[in-house]
């Protein structure tokens, strides 16, 4: 109580009462400097509780120094768990009594806006600290000041709160005991060593007490005034109340400790009562936290004729079921709502540390989850502990128990193989691995009760639960190609589990019925059937791996959904937006439905063909929307054939960039046949329509008359060139495509020799050719008269250029200091003339004098690019068989 008024003191001190000079007070009524006042009695107190603790934890090792394990066994055995059950709904009682002390001294204090559901939620968390750390004042009354502080009470009034709580709870038991002494007063007599006739005095002395407190209260109410604040002591119906909530609150923990109790005190439960009540009280007196060891020696000294051991026992599981546990809920509680206090607060920095973990959650995740395979795999090849296995054999069939350390050896060799798959942020890897770690800790609890194992997988399980939307990617799991050290992680796992297992069963002799021998301490035998069934699944996993080389899967778009391109495909002014109608190629539309990009996918490499297909104000969203939909699916982003005018949206993006070559684009408001610009061209055109060669365009309309003489002139110039139909960057044969377009034809006597489909941009701005295929024997110069036909026909439609197409390699820089692809690129287009004529391609387009455009590819960077290039090249060497049966002849 002293601490209590000083506490209050202080506050008032600080609450805006006037402040008093030390001058102005009386001399008589200044503090004392002598001895007594000298003496910090807060220390005293507690080496007065620290003197008390050890002469009762000496007198408690000397009663508990005879018990055996097998008595504390014995004694375990004979609790009634049912009455462990009453015993938590006694303590719950107890702790709703108690409620009843915040609500009295709040309302004796007058701070009314407090509701009952904050009182309730403030009294147990502070009495939960409080008998369980001690200390009241600091405990107890912490948690008093933050809760109801936030509810407009005044710390004037929140320690006078405290004051009064602790006072009627001391009315309350005080009045408790004395009624047991009353009724028991023999029940003391063990541990007082008092007649029963001065028991029964003290215990009236206590109520003649407490009767005289509420005479005098009512007769004339009391305060205590401390600096200018005065604190109204309880009344009668203060008082009452706090007998009556002392005596529900007593009663309920002292029945918690009772049911317990195996044997059961023989005098009966009031005497049981008041022996609690003293015990309690003198737990209080000592100031050590939680009456430990005073409580508990006073209980055994007033009742000797309970054996020790289930004495023991018995103290422990009510330490447990009316303290510890009370005192986690309240430490839940109470950070849940310190936690709501300062949501925005918490939020802000839970945001923060998830920003920071996030790039590391993956790798992290694998490891775990790695570490959790090894962990499952090196349980299967160790023995269980026999007193698990013994727990187990009463409650678990042996068939549960033998499945499950199969079940669990699997689970973990297939989270090995998967925690790769988790690097690389795979949807499926995680959603499997999940469903293994949780399968995997129900093994590990009905295979040997390893509780430990089923933690660690709970843990990762719920790791990757929580971090689920970082594990974005739809790949095949096996899509990923593994790195040569996580495989060596892999065999070193499995080896070590095998070494572990037979150095573990060293001493076990082989013998082949050790295949078939199933019982619960048949840890070899399990051992050898898990080994087994680890290999069998090894070699399936790895089987399944050869028989299914991991690519991306890839099917081309529907008929219908080609046919939603062509509006889009009409409006674009780029030509090349209609490679998209040769059916070898997926979409993916931009956010508003104006726009597309084409691509295709090559083992690991999603290539998109050229630019997005969109307005201009669409395309860097479009260039990012495309890089996400390859991240989600753990592919490499690829954009092949990229112009200039769009370079600073893939830098943004991260992109380095390459250059392919050069495309050639003839101004066609330049371009004539007339003067002496055009006679080489004029002569060019004469030459080839003196073989009998002329030009002409058939409309789209009338292509089908003439499809057979096109496919005989497409199949003999594949014969001739010994080539394999290529696609995707360029088109391919096929009816349905052709039929679409105009197409440009050369005839030789009626007869059709050369051929090219035209393509048309919108607003006339770009005029091309894609398929051209031509006769062998054709006459001399017929490609010559083609094309100027095409510039010919395109000037007079007003288009405003012709694109060529693109000379590969060409104005690669050929510097020292060029990049390695540069210099590389160089090299093969001023050597590789037995492979593809690229001088002679460039020299030919330069005679209709272009204006030369570069192009680029767009790739992640690092050292993918030779890897890049072979995809690119092999999706233009396999597209075409990738096109729709329909599509591809």
């Amino acid at each position: 109580m002293a601490e209590v008024v000083g506490s209050l003191d202080r506050a008032v001190a600080r609450d805006d009462g006037p402040k008093v000079p030390a001058a102005a007070i009386p001399t008589a009524e200044r503090p004392k400097t002598g001895l007594l006042q000298r003496i910090d009695w807060s220390k005293a107190g507690l080496l007065v509780g620290l003197a008390i603790f050890t002469i009762a934890a000496a007198a408690l090792y000397q009663i508990f120094s005879g018990i055996t394990w097998s008595e504390v066994n014995n004694a375990v055995s004979r609790i009634a768990w049912g009455q462990v059950a009453l015993a938590f709904l006694a303590t719950a009682f107890s702790y709703s009594a108690l409620i009843g002390y915040d609500l009295l001294a709040l309302r004796h204090v007058g701070a009314r806006q407090v509701p009952l559901p904050i009182i309730a939620f403030t009294s147990f968390i502070s009495h939960a600290f409080t008998y369980t750390l001690g200390f009241g004042v600091l405990t107890g009354g912490a948690v008093r000041w933050r809760i109801y502080q936030s509810h407009g009470v005044k710390p004037s009034l929140i320690l006078a709160v405290g004051a009064l709580t602790t006072l009627t709870f001391w009315l309350g038991i005080a009045t408790v005991a004395a009624i047991c002494l009353l009724f028991q007063p023999s029940v003391l007599a063990p541990l007082d060593g008092l007649a029963p006739g001065l028991n029964l005095a003290i215990g009236l002395a206590v109520l003649g007490g407490v009767a005289l407190w509420v005479i005098v209260s009512a007769v004339r109410p009391r305060t205590i005034r401390v600096g200018e604040h005065a604190m109204p002591l309880p009344g009668p119906r203060a008082t009452l109340g706090a007998i009556l909530v002392g005596l529900l609150d007593t009663v309920a923990a002292a029945g918690a400790l009772w049911l317990i109790m195996p044997a059961g005190p023989d005098a009966g439960f009031m005497s049981f009562l008041a022996v609690f009540a003293v015990a309690t009280v003198l737990g209080v007196i000592s100031h050590v936290p939680g009456g430990v060891g005073v409580f508990e020696t006073t209980l055994i000294l007033a009742q000797p004729q309970i054996p020790a051991a289930d004495m023991l026992v018995s103290l422990i599981l009510f330490r447990l079921v009316y303290y510890v546990i009370p005192f986690a809920i309240a430490c839940l509680m109470f950070g849940g709502y310190e936690i709501r206090q300062r949501q925005h607060s918490v939020g802000r920095i839970a945001r923060t540390i998830h920003e920071i973990a996030r790039p590391i959650i993956p790798r992290a995740a694998s490891i775990a989850v790695f570490i959790g395979g090894v962990i499952l795999l090196f349980s299967s090849a160790t023995p269980e502990e026999h007193y698990r296995i013994a727990i187990l054999r009463g409650v678990v069939p042996l068939p549960f128990v033998e499945v499950s350390q199969l079940a669990g050896s699997i689970s973990g060799l297939v989270l090995l193989v998967i925690s790769y798959g988790l690097v690389r942020r795979m949807a499926n890897a995680q959603r499997i691995a999940v469903l293994l770690l949780v399968a995997g800790a129900v093994f590990a609890l009905f295979k040997g009760l390893d509780i430990e194992e089923a933690i660690i997988c709970s843990i990762v399980a719920g790791l990757l639960v929580l971090y689920k939307d970082e594990f974005y990617r739809q790949a095949d799991l096996f899509s990923v190609r593994p790195s040569f050290e996580w495989i060596l992680a892999c065999v070193v796992a499995i080896g070590a589990t095998i070494w572990l297992g037979f150095f573990a069963y060293a001493n076990v002799d082989y013998q082949h019925k050790l295949w078939w021998d199933f019982a619960y301490n048949a840890d070899a035998p399990r051992f050898l059937r898990a080994t087994l069934a680890m290999a069998v699944v090894a070699i399936g996993i790895a089987a399944y791996i050869l028989m299914h080389p991991s690519r991306a899967a890839f099917d081309p778009a529907t008929p219908e959904e080609l046919e939603t391109l062509v509006p889009l495909i009409s409006d674009s002014t780029r030509s090349d937006a209609h490679l998209a109608l040769l059916g070898d190629k997926r979409f993916l539309l931009s956010a508003s439905g104006r726009g597309f990009t084409m691509y295709g996918v090559q083992g690991r490499s999603w290539i998109a063909m050229g630019d997005p297909v969109a307005p201009e104000d669409e395309i860097d969203a479009m260039v990012w929307r495309f890089k996400e939909l390859v991240d989600r699916n753990g592919g490499t982003p690829v954009f092949y054939q990229v112009t200039t005018g769009h370079l600073p949206a893939y830098l943004d993006a991260g992109f380095s960039l390459a250059k392919l070559g050069e495309e050639a684009w003839v101004d066609l408001t330049k371009f004539t046949l007339e003067g002496s610009e055009g006679r080489r061209l004029r002569q060019a055109r004469a030459k080839a329509e003196r073989s009998g060669a002329s030009f002409e365009i058939v409309p789209a309309a009338e292509v089908e008359a003439i499809l057979p003489e096109l496919q005989a002139v497409s199949d003999a110039w594949l014969d001739e060139k010994g080539n394999k139909e290529k696609g995707f960057s360029l088109g391919f044969w096929s009816a349905d495509y052709i039929r679409r377009y105009d197409q440009a034809v050369i005839r030789q006597d009626g007869r059709i020799v050369a051929f090219a489909n035209i393509w048309r941009g919108a607003d006339r701005q770009e005029y091309t050719v894609d398929l051209m295929r031509y006769l062998p024997e054709g006459p001399a110069g017929m490609m010559d008269l083609l094309f100027i036909g095409l510039l010919a026909q395109a000037k007079s439609e007003g288009f405003a250029w012709f694109n060529l197409g693109m000379a590969p390699l060409s104005g690669l820089p050929r510097h020292r200091l060029a990049s390695l692809w540069s210099r590389v690129g160089s090299f093969v287009y001023k050597r590789g003339d037995r492979f593809y004529n690229f001088e002679g391609l460039r020299a030919y387009k330069d005679k209709f004098k272009p204006d030369w455009r570069p192009k680029y590819l767009a790739f992640p960077g690092g050292l993918a690019l030779p890897q890049i290039l072979m995809d690119v090249t092999g999706l233009i060497a396999s597209s075409p068989r990738r096109a729709l049966p329909e599509e591809a002849s």
